[in-house]
């Protein structure tokens, strides 16, 4: 086995292992599901996950002040410790066996999934869920955990998974699935595993890694899965897991909004710089009063500067910072035409952009957020247009019209509604961006032999 300190970015089915090695094995990866000698046993994913989400809740063990150093790493992830925190316990919960259980029979039908059930259209047929394969991960940069639950999600599948991370990421994806690997002792999650830390500029790598896949999960922008489309081979599910634009709803409720709700959505706005697709980049008003806007949107201000310093300034490239001082310059000399109305922190930390005109428009980030008026009945009108890009809805209403605005933004193209403050949050099992990403993993197969299927089941029970 090589001993390679945990510093390295490169884990190989339970080998830590240096850059030049790992580049040695890349030519390998496709060789890995033809030398498992059996299909993997659902039942030691959930029975890992349970080990690791009891050391997720113990902040004593190594395994718990590792990835809390991983996620606090000011040079990389940068959450705050509270943030931090947040991240493992919503991860350990994630892992519970139960809920992973009942996630893997809503979706694929039963903790059997791989075992033939009766066709409903075919006397004489049976059907039955396969894994995809080689299943290649292309994780989030701005979601740690994400990668993480994709993974597992890959292995309740049955799955061989690879993992790329991003070039300047820190090594929680590396460290989490190896600590999830330790905790299997038969080994099978090992042998499923490869995760690797490189810049996607290394297309050389990049091509390695797509050439054995059966399918790729690319977690990013428009140009980041076009960056990565292009090294398929044919007949490769490319699965997409973005890009998206969230947004949040004020309703008409607006003179007795208190301030802990507005600061539910600063902090939804502040946490992780927005990075995230869930992140509000838009707050709309349900409003066509100019006057209202205003006021809405000093009132988010205050809200932002009240919080704001609970929040690390996450270091920005120049192009973003470009992108931010651009905006905010045009918004301010739109002021002088009655347009906008902007509201800045003396430190440049965040921005609100009062801007009188609805259409849907993306924030540059790092807590720079538009405030628009967008009345109800006008909501389907003018979202509908980027139905593709719209994920969660924040939603502050009063309690008879929840159900009904959120019936409207569905229609519009969203696919998440939820109360302010739990835009980040997610629970186990929920889908991803419209879609179920165990059946995304896998493969729905069919056995027909011309006998009884009766016969068919007997004969997989007693192999079995």
């Amino acid at each position: 086995m090589t001993t390679v300190p945990h510093t390295t970015p490169y884990y190989w089915q339970g080998e830590w292992v240096d850059e030049e090695e790992a580049g040695r094995r890349l030519g390998t990866l496709g060789g890995i599901l033809p030398a498992l000698t059996g299909p993997l046993d659902v039942h030691h994913v959930l029975a890992a996950c349970g080990r690791l989400a009891a050391l997720l809740a113990n902040p004593d063990s190594p395994e718990y002040g590792r990835l809390l150093a991983d996620l606090t790493d000011p040079a990389t992830t940068a959450l705050p410790i509270a943030d931090a925190e947040l991240s493992l316990a919503s991860l350990a919960e994630a892992f519970a066996p139960e809920l992973l259980a009942a996630q893997l029979t809503a979706e694929l039908g039963g903790m059997a999934p791989h075992h033939p059930v009766p066709a409903p259209f075919a006397d004489s047929a049976a059907e039955l869920w396969q894994p995809i394969g080689t299943l290649v991960h292309i994780a989030p940069k701005n979601v740690a955990a994400g990668g993480v639950l994709s993974v597992v999600e890959g292995l309740l599948a049955g799955n061989v998974n690879i993992v790329k991370t991003s070039g300047t990421e820190s090594l929680f994806t590396q460290h989490a699935l190896a600590a999830l690997a330790d905790a299997d002792p038969s080994g099978e999650l090992r042998s499923r595993l490869v995760v690797l830390r490189f810049s996607s500029r290394n297309t050389e790598w990049l091509r390695e890694l797509c050439r054995p896949a059966d399918a790729v999960a690319v977690w990013g922008t428009e140009e980041a899965v076009e960056g990565v489309a292009r090294f398929l081979p044919s007949g490769c599910r490319l699965v997409e897991w973005g890009p998206k634009i969230s947004l949040a709803y004020l309703d008409r409720t607006g003179a007795r909004r208190d301030g802990e709700t507005l600061r539910k959505l600063a902090r939804d706005i502040l946490r992780n710089g927005q990075r995230t697709c869930t992140s509000p980049q838009v707050v709309y008003v349900d409003t066509a009063d100019r006057d209202v806007l205003f006021a809405e949107a000093r009132s988010v201000a205050d809200a932002l500067s009240a919080v704001a310093s609970h929040f690390p300034v996450l270091p920005r490239e120049t192009a973003e910072q470009a992108e931010i001082t651009n905006v905010v310059t045009v918004a301010h000399l739109e002021e002088h035409l009655g347009l906008t109305r902007t509201f800045s922190a003396p430190d440049g930390t965040w921005h609100v952009l009062a801007d009188t005109r609805p259409g849907l428009t993306a924030s540059p980030l790092f807590g720079t957020v538009w405030v628009k008026p967008l009345p109800r009945e006008e909501i389907v009108r003018v979202l509908h247009p980027m139905r593709r890009y719209l994920q969660t809805v924040g939603l502050h209403a009063e309690g008879s019209s929840t159900v009904p605005l959120a019936g409207e933004f569905f229609r519009a193209g969203a696919l998440r509604v939820v109360p302010l403050g739990a835009m980040l949050e997610s629970y186990a099992g929920e889908p991803h961006d419209g879609q179920l990403a165990l059946q995304r993993y896998s493969r729905r197969v069919s056995i027909a032999t011309g006998e009884d299927r009766g016969g068919l089941l007997q004969a997989e029970a007693e192999a079995a």
